[in-house]
């Protein structure tokens, strides 16, 4: 550690004035024994008691007599305490000499810290105290860790000596030669910034704990945490690649199993490994297009990547041709289902199947919905009409009261019928011509009071019903006023569609 050079003192020259001498039995001889002779005092206008200061035997000074400095305003603390007082007041004359301490102290700062030597000095030593710490502090360089124990010196050199005014305040500036003699890693070859915080705190006891963040460009986790530097910076320290197969192209190409690059896995490491170590994988399939649901997720990787893992197929088909293939109950392939599994099974287990009819053409209703399958889909599933006389024919052939076939129904079964069952028949008679409302609502007992053909409903009778005499039906209807009047049921129904007399 370099010794601190104190401060020099600049020692005003001491007029020795050595007062004469006498004894008593000389003065009593040359002027007399009854006349003292007065003596000038070498303090000018000092008003003090001499003996504050002075003995009888001489005139040197005694310490401790009584005479307080600080009683003049300036405390003698420290070197100044054991300081002759010719030392500062060299002519003796105590009331003219300052206070500061340039006044008595040659600056050899050159006055590029100001005239307040106290700012960093005590009255003990020159040894600087507490004060170039807050010096330093006030000028936006503190002192902290190991260079609060650095000798001035070390930083402040300039030809003269120390030298303060225009002392770089960066790093490098002073630690040049720290940074290219460093060779663990080499900064200079290795291009390294010359801002040396940013790996190094000012508070860490040496270089060696270095406190770079790399998180600020690559989070070091797991396996990373414990590399050393040049396990992936070979040489360098700008540029280095971030991606995994960047440094790990070779572990990726030297996999076996599964062989990763015959397989043509995708070359983005985390999607199947974290920073802790290569194994286990665990790849989230569920990231992809495909996620593992219900049986998937308990079968093993090459039941679906026999063939690589590039280019899978994700329909279900594409894996379970067989399985649709070799099923006859029903029989797929003979009923012509569509290969789209997913329609009628789940993930979980081929049965029981969940097709879901009402999401096709025919949502199943009614009777329909506790009908098998077999009943409808006897021929396939294929191409199966969704009209109601394409499966029912038979019912409508066999229908008797009224015969559907000799009356000329017509074939739109749902006209009548809803899909809850076959009657009560909801048709409405009423929308060709009104029975349940209006004239004839409870005139009638059954189909047969007007239709009198059973094998044919479109012939029907009025003048049965309403037991017309013919002579009073005619003298209802003059010629001259309806010329068109024939006396007949389909007549009737001409001009009364709706039943009603006018």
């Amino acid at each position: 550690m370099t010794t601190r050079r104190p401060f020099r003192i600049r020692r005003r020259a001491v007029l020795a004035v050595g007062p004469l001498l006498l004894t008593p039995v000389l003065l009593v001889a040359l002027l007399g024994a009854g006349e003292q002779p007065k003596v000038a005092s070498p303090h000018g206008p000092l008003k003090a008691d001499c003996a504050q200061c002075h003995g009888t035997e001489n005139w040197n000074y005694v310490a401790g007599r009584g005479f307080d400095h600080k009683t003049t305003g300036y405390a003698l603390e420290g070197a100044h305490a054991a300081a002759n007082c010719d030392g500062c007041h060299g002519d003796l004359r105590f009331g003219r000499v300052a206070s500061s301490c340039a006044d008595c102290h040659t600056d050899v700062h050159a006055g590029e810290l100001g005239f307040d030597c106290a700012a960093c000095h005590t009255p003990h030593d020159w040894e600087p105290d507490d004060g170039p710490l807050a010096l330093h502090a006030a000028r936006g360089f503190p002192l902290v860790g190991v260079h609060a124990r650095v000798d001035c010196e070390a930083c402040h050199r300039g030809a003269q000596g120390e030298s303060f005014a225009g002392t770089p305040s960066d790093c490098f500036a002073c630690h040049a030669a720290d940074y290219q003699s460093t060779t663990n890693p080499d900064h200079e070859q290795a291009g390294m910034s010359t801002d040396c915080l940013n790996c190094h705190s000012s508070v860490a006891p040496g270089w060696g704990d270095s406190n770079f963040d790399h998180n600020a460009f690559f989070a070091l986790n797991g396996a990373h945490a414990a590399l050393d530097c040049a396990a992936c910076h070979k040489g360098s320290f700008g540029g280095e690649p971030t991606t995994c197969v960047g440094c790990h192209q070779s572990d990726y190409d030297g996999t076996t199993d599964p062989n990763h690059a015959a397989a043509g896995f995708d070359t983005e490491c985390m999607r199947c490994h974290n920073t802790k170590a290569w194994e286990p994988a665990t790849f989230d399939h569920n990231a992809t297009d495909f996620p593992l649901t219900g049986a998937h997720a308990t079968t093993s990787c090459l039941e679906c990547h026999g063939s690589g893992y590039a280019g899978t197929p994700t329909s279900c088909y594409a894996c379970h041709q067989s399985d649709f293939e070799n099923t006859n109950d029903p029989d797929h392939v003979a009923s012509g289902f569509e290969t789209t599994c997913e329609v009628c099974h789940s993930t979980t287990a081929w049965e029981p199947a969940t097709f879901d009819h009402a999401a096709t053409d025919f949502p199943l209703t009614g009777a329909h919905t506790s009908t098998s399958c077999t009943q409808c889909h006897s021929g396939g599933y294929t191409g199966t009409p969704t009209d109601c006389y394409a499966c029912h024919q038979s019912d409508y052939d066999a229908t008797n009261d009224p015969d559907h076939q000799a009356a000329g129904f017509n074939t739109q079964c749902e006209a009548c019928h809803s899909t809850s069952r076959w009657s009560p028949s909801t048709w409405d008679h009423d929308t060709l011509f009104p029975i349940y409302t209006g004239k004839h609502s409870g005139k009638w007992d059954s189909c047969a009071d007007c239709h009198v053909q059973q094998s044919d409903y479109g012939v029907f009778e009025c003048i049965f019903c309403h037991e017309h005499n013919r002579n009073d039906t005619d003298s209802h209807h003059p010629l001259n006023d309806i010329p068109d009047y024939v006396y007949e049921s389909a007549a009737c129904f001409d001009c009364h569609p709706r039943g009603r007399a006018n």
